[in-house]
């Protein structure tokens, strides 16, 4: 498992134009917030390699990171993407985010 005070430090590496968004670290959702506002970033400007970057290394902390980096995954990433992801961009999410999504999504249609 991914220890959550090192994923800010794993994405500035992976993906250096977050470097400065992600660097101050913090818990868990805030690092999220600053790496969801990047991707966002990217999927307006249409930068196909860094969304499938994005959306690899999201996959990656989703797979590997705590409960909280999980549910810091589902609420403020898929869901801070949800308006933007049109279908070309949403194919690019890895399988175990695109299940996520229909589940959140699932969850909150019952309401």
């Amino acid at each position: 498992m991914l220890p959550d005070a090192k994923i800010h430090l794993l994405l500035a590496q992976q993906i250096p134009g977050l470097r400065t968004e992600a660097g101050r670290g913090g818990a868990p959702a805030k690092v999220i917030q600053a790496f969801t506002a990047y991707t966002r970033k990217m999927i307006r400007t249409g930068a196909l390699p860094e969304i499938r970057k994005c959306f690899s290394m999201a996959g990656v902390l989703y797979k590997n990171g705590s409960r909280q980096l999980r549910d810091a995954i589902e609420s403020v990433f898929l869901f801070g993407l949800s308006p933007l992801l049109n279908a070309p961009v949403k194919t690019l999410l890895p399988a175990s985010l695109q299940n996520a999504r229909r589940q959140f999504i699932l969850n909150n249609s019952q309401c």
